[in-house]
Protein backbone atom coordinates (compact mmCIF):
# COMPACT_ATOMS: atom_id res chain seq x y z
CA UNK A 1 0.00 0.00 0.00
CA UNK A 2 1.46 3.54 -0.90
CA UNK A 3 1.84 5.94 2.21
CA UNK A 4 0.96 9.14 0.90
CA UNK A 5 2.05 10.64 4.42
CA UNK A 6 2.72 13.91 5.24
CA UNK A 7 5.17 16.37 4.11
CA UNK A 8 8.69 15.34 4.77
CA UNK A 9 10.97 18.07 5.55
CA UNK A 10 13.86 18.83 3.55
CA UNK A 11 17.20 21.10 3.17
CA UNK A 12 18.76 21.71 0.00
CA UNK A 13 21.98 22.99 -0.54
CA UNK A 14 23.35 23.63 -4.00
CA UNK A 15 26.64 22.92 -5.59
CA UNK A 16 29.39 25.27 -5.30
CA UNK A 17 29.96 25.19 -9.12
CA UNK A 18 27.39 26.35 -11.90
CA UNK A 19 25.90 23.03 -12.60
CA UNK A 20 25.44 20.12 -10.71
CA UNK A 21 27.55 17.14 -11.68
CA UNK A 22 25.18 14.69 -9.50
CA UNK A 23 22.61 14.74 -6.70
CA UNK A 24 22.57 13.12 -3.42
CA UNK A 25 19.81 12.23 -0.99
CA UNK A 26 20.68 12.38 2.51
CA UNK A 27 18.79 10.26 5.24
CA UNK A 28 18.61 12.03 8.40
CA UNK A 29 19.31 10.00 11.90
CA UNK A 30 16.98 10.45 15.32
CA UNK A 31 17.21 13.79 15.81
CA UNK A 32 15.12 14.91 18.52
CA UNK A 33 13.50 17.98 16.56
CA UNK A 34 14.57 18.52 12.72
CA UNK A 35 17.47 20.71 12.19
CA UNK A 36 17.42 21.38 8.75
CA UNK A 37 20.84 19.27 7.88
CA UNK A 38 22.93 20.83 10.41
CA UNK A 39 23.82 17.80 11.76
CA UNK A 40 25.82 16.69 8.60
CA UNK A 41 26.99 19.85 7.63
CA UNK A 42 30.85 19.15 7.41
CA UNK A 43 29.55 16.32 4.84
CA UNK A 44 27.18 18.50 2.84
CA UNK A 45 30.12 21.19 2.20
CA UNK A 46 32.07 18.50 1.06
CA UNK A 47 29.81 17.42 -1.49
CA UNK A 48 28.41 20.53 -2.56
CA UNK A 49 32.43 21.30 -3.10
CA UNK A 50 32.58 18.40 -5.36
CA UNK A 51 29.89 20.08 -7.13
CA UNK A 52 26.91 17.56 -6.22
CA UNK A 53 23.24 18.89 -5.34
CA UNK A 54 22.54 17.67 -1.89
CA UNK A 55 18.79 17.05 -0.13
CA UNK A 56 18.87 16.32 3.31
CA UNK A 57 15.45 14.81 4.43
CA UNK A 58 14.22 13.87 8.47
CA UNK A 59 14.33 10.21 8.12
CA UNK A 60 11.62 10.07 10.76
CA UNK A 61 8.80 11.80 8.79
CA UNK A 62 7.68 8.98 7.84
CA UNK A 63 7.71 7.17 11.40
CA UNK A 64 4.02 6.94 13.51
CA UNK A 65 3.28 3.96 16.11
CA UNK A 66 2.73 2.04 13.39
CA UNK A 67 6.14 1.76 11.97
CA UNK A 68 7.55 -0.98 14.54
CA UNK A 69 10.89 -1.98 12.44
CA UNK A 70 13.39 -0.91 9.92
CA UNK A 71 12.01 -3.30 7.06
CA UNK A 72 8.38 -1.33 8.20
CA UNK A 73 10.12 2.01 7.73
CA UNK A 74 12.05 0.72 5.13
CA UNK A 75 8.64 -0.15 3.04
CA UNK A 76 7.40 3.39 3.52
CA UNK A 77 10.03 5.29 2.41
CA UNK A 78 10.52 2.84 -0.88
CA UNK A 79 7.45 4.87 -1.58
CA UNK A 80 8.35 8.16 -0.89
CA UNK A 81 11.67 7.63 -2.43
CA UNK A 82 10.05 9.04 -6.28
CA UNK A 83 8.99 12.53 -4.52
CA UNK A 84 12.90 13.41 -4.22
CA UNK A 85 13.89 12.30 -8.23
CA UNK A 86 16.75 10.68 -9.35
CA UNK A 87 19.78 10.57 -7.14
CA UNK A 88 23.37 9.58 -7.87
CA UNK A 89 24.32 9.16 -4.49
CA UNK A 90 22.28 7.71 -1.23
CA UNK A 91 23.69 8.95 1.71
CA UNK A 92 22.85 8.64 5.46
CA UNK A 93 23.93 8.65 9.03
CA UNK A 94 23.09 6.14 11.99
CA UNK A 95 19.56 5.64 11.53
CA UNK A 96 19.61 7.24 8.31
CA UNK A 97 22.34 4.95 7.05
CA UNK A 98 20.81 1.89 8.52
CA UNK A 99 17.98 3.03 6.31
CA UNK A 100 19.88 3.88 2.81
CA UNK A 101 21.57 0.55 3.31
CA UNK A 102 18.09 -1.47 3.35
CA UNK A 103 16.87 0.46 0.63
CA UNK A 104 19.94 -0.69 -1.77
CA UNK A 105 17.58 -3.30 -3.40
CA UNK A 106 15.29 -0.94 -4.69
CA UNK A 107 17.56 1.88 -6.22
CA UNK A 108 19.23 1.95 -9.40
CA UNK A 109 22.62 -0.68 -9.03
CA UNK A 110 25.02 2.32 -10.00
CA UNK A 111 23.86 4.26 -7.18
CA UNK A 112 26.73 5.47 -5.40
CA UNK A 113 26.54 4.73 -1.29
CA UNK A 114 27.69 7.41 1.34
CA UNK A 115 27.47 6.51 5.23
CA UNK A 116 28.39 8.04 8.74
CA UNK A 117 28.27 5.60 11.79
CA UNK A 118 25.67 3.38 9.68
CA UNK A 119 24.85 0.07 11.22
CA UNK A 120 23.81 -2.98 8.65
CA UNK A 121 23.75 -5.24 11.75
CA UNK A 122 23.00 -4.97 15.54
CA UNK A 123 24.29 -6.77 18.39
CA UNK A 124 23.17 -6.38 21.67
CA UNK A 125 25.54 -3.93 23.12
CA UNK A 126 24.23 -1.65 20.98
CA UNK A 127 20.54 -2.63 21.06
CA UNK A 128 20.71 -2.60 25.12
CA UNK A 129 22.26 1.04 24.99
CA UNK A 130 19.55 2.11 22.42
CA UNK A 131 16.58 0.76 24.51
CA UNK A 132 17.54 2.36 27.03
CA UNK A 133 17.91 6.02 25.86
CA UNK A 134 14.53 5.26 24.43
CA UNK A 135 12.69 3.55 27.40
CA UNK A 136 13.83 7.11 29.11
CA UNK A 137 12.49 9.05 26.80
CA UNK A 138 8.97 6.57 26.47
CA UNK A 139 9.05 7.08 30.26
CA UNK A 140 8.51 10.62 30.09
CA UNK A 141 12.04 11.06 31.29
CA UNK A 142 13.36 13.57 28.46
CA UNK A 143 16.15 14.95 30.38
CA UNK A 144 17.55 11.59 31.06
CA UNK A 145 17.14 10.17 28.08
CA UNK A 146 19.02 13.42 26.39
CA UNK A 147 21.76 13.44 29.02
CA UNK A 148 22.56 9.43 27.77
CA UNK A 149 22.01 10.12 24.27
CA UNK A 150 24.89 12.46 24.57
CA UNK A 151 26.97 10.38 26.97
CA UNK A 152 27.12 7.12 24.62
CA UNK A 153 27.97 9.73 21.08
CA UNK A 154 31.05 10.91 23.12
CA UNK A 155 34.02 8.48 22.07
CA UNK A 156 34.68 5.25 24.75
CA UNK A 157 37.28 7.32 27.33
CA UNK A 158 35.83 10.54 27.03
CA UNK A 159 35.29 12.21 30.66
CA UNK A 160 31.99 12.43 31.96
CA UNK A 161 30.58 15.98 31.18
CA UNK A 162 27.21 17.58 30.63
CA UNK A 163 25.20 17.98 27.42
CA UNK A 164 24.21 21.62 26.22
CA UNK A 165 21.17 22.63 27.22
CA UNK A 166 18.63 21.33 24.40
CA UNK A 167 16.43 24.30 22.86
CA UNK A 168 13.43 22.07 21.90
CA UNK A 169 10.06 23.23 20.40
CA UNK A 170 8.01 20.41 20.96
CA UNK A 171 9.61 18.56 23.90
CA UNK A 172 6.60 16.12 24.08
CA UNK A 173 7.34 15.41 20.38
CA UNK A 174 11.17 14.89 20.65
CA UNK A 175 10.65 12.36 23.54
CA UNK A 176 8.11 10.60 20.55
CA UNK A 177 10.69 10.93 18.49
CA UNK A 178 13.27 9.37 20.54
CA UNK A 179 11.27 6.43 21.80
CA UNK A 180 10.10 5.58 18.43
CA UNK A 181 12.71 6.22 16.50
CA UNK A 182 15.94 4.48 18.15
CA UNK A 183 14.38 0.96 18.52
CA UNK A 184 14.17 0.80 14.87
CA UNK A 185 17.88 0.03 15.02
CA UNK A 186 17.21 -3.22 16.80
CA UNK A 187 17.17 -7.04 15.48
CA UNK A 188 18.20 -5.31 12.03
CA UNK A 189 20.61 -7.53 9.65
CA UNK A 190 20.62 -6.10 5.77
CA UNK A 191 24.06 -7.59 5.42
CA UNK A 192 22.44 -8.85 1.86
CA UNK A 193 21.36 -6.11 0.27
CA UNK A 194 25.07 -4.35 1.42
CA UNK A 195 27.16 -7.34 0.16
CA UNK A 196 24.89 -7.30 -2.77
CA UNK A 197 25.09 -3.72 -4.21
CA UNK A 198 27.22 -3.33 -7.25
CA UNK A 199 27.74 0.61 -6.59
CA UNK A 200 30.33 2.17 -4.76
CA UNK A 201 30.29 2.28 -1.37
CA UNK A 202 31.91 4.09 1.77
CA UNK A 203 31.02 4.15 5.60
CA UNK A 204 32.92 6.28 8.19
CA UNK A 205 32.92 5.06 11.72
CA UNK A 206 34.48 5.88 14.85
CA UNK A 207 37.29 3.62 16.08
CA UNK A 208 36.03 4.41 19.88
CA UNK A 209 32.19 4.78 18.92
CA UNK A 210 30.13 3.21 22.16
CA UNK A 211 27.39 2.91 19.80
CA UNK A 212 27.82 1.66 16.07
CA UNK A 213 31.35 0.54 15.11
CA UNK A 214 33.23 -1.30 12.74
CA UNK A 215 31.27 -4.46 13.78
CA UNK A 216 28.28 -3.20 12.89
CA UNK A 217 28.76 -2.85 9.10
CA UNK A 218 28.79 -4.89 6.41
CA UNK A 219 30.39 -4.52 2.81
CA UNK A 220 31.40 -6.50 -0.41
CA UNK A 221 34.94 -6.53 -1.30
CA UNK A 222 34.39 -3.07 -3.40
CA UNK A 223 33.21 -1.60 -0.67
CA UNK A 224 35.46 0.48 2.03
CA UNK A 225 34.62 0.73 5.68
CA UNK A 226 36.92 3.86 7.00
CA UNK A 227 37.59 3.46 10.90
CA UNK A 228 38.39 7.33 12.04
CA UNK A 229 40.48 6.49 15.26
CA UNK A 230 39.73 8.31 18.46
CA UNK A 231 35.87 8.89 17.28
CA UNK A 232 32.79 8.39 18.54
CA UNK A 233 29.29 8.44 17.00
CA UNK A 234 30.01 11.35 15.42
CA UNK A 235 33.21 11.32 13.29
CA UNK A 236 32.30 14.00 10.63
CA UNK A 237 32.38 16.76 13.67
CA UNK A 238 34.75 15.12 15.61
CA UNK A 239 37.51 14.40 12.49
CA UNK A 240 35.98 16.92 10.48
CA UNK A 241 39.27 17.13 7.78
CA UNK A 242 40.19 13.69 7.57
CA UNK A 243 36.65 12.82 7.00
CA UNK A 244 35.38 15.54 5.04
CA UNK A 245 39.16 15.15 2.77
CA UNK A 246 37.79 11.60 2.93
CA UNK A 247 34.27 12.04 1.40
CA UNK A 248 35.62 14.42 -1.21
CA UNK A 249 37.93 11.63 -2.19
CA UNK A 250 35.07 8.76 -2.69
CA UNK A 251 33.12 11.96 -4.15
CA UNK A 252 35.59 12.68 -6.77
CA UNK A 253 36.20 8.87 -8.29
CA UNK A 254 32.44 8.15 -7.92
CA UNK A 255 32.27 11.12 -10.30
CA UNK A 256 34.88 10.78 -12.93
CA UNK A 257 33.70 6.86 -13.07
CA UNK A 258 30.46 8.06 -13.61
CA UNK A 259 31.34 10.77 -15.95
CA UNK A 260 33.51 8.41 -18.00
Amino acid sequence: MTFPGPPVPAAVFAPKTAAARARALVLAPVLPQWDEGAFFAPVVRALTGAGVHVTVVDTLAAWDEDVTSLAALTDRWRTLLPRFGPFDLLCGNALGGALAQALLPAVDPATGVLLVSAPAVADALLESRLTEIADAAGAGRLAESLALLHHYVLPEGTPEQAPADAVLADPGGAARRLAGGLPLLCGIDSTDAVTGHPGPLLNVVGGRSRLVGARHTAAAPHHHVQVMPGCGMRPHTESAPEVSAAVADFTGAFLREREL
